[in-house]
């Protein structure tokens, strides 16, 4: 069986297996060019990178992150439903 190339067209872009988004961390640098920003970029790429190891990349933080502001469904019918047709 062959597998269509077009399958593996959903991947994030990687640059040496960190993600483009956290690269952009770097435009950051390039306003305020100085050692100690240079290197708060640097440890926060590094900490995601450690993270995405584990599997928690940061698709997955986002959203998990989203499922603890949504909260759990809430499961029932609602009253005019209760009322009228039960």
């Amino acid at each position: 069986m062959d597998i269509s190339p077009w399958r593996d067209a959903s991947r994030p872009l990687t640059i040496f297996g960190i993600p483009a988004l956290l690269l952009t961390l770097y435009f950051a640098w390039f306003r305020w060019p100085t050692l100690l920003t240079l290197a708060l970029c640097t440890a926060i790429i590094l900490f995601f990178k450690v993270l995405s190891v584990f599997g928690y990349t940061l698709t997955v933080l986002t959203q998990r992150l989203l499922h603890l502001m949504r909260g759990n469904p809430v499961v029932g019918r609602p009253w005019w439903y209760r009322k009228f047709f039960e």
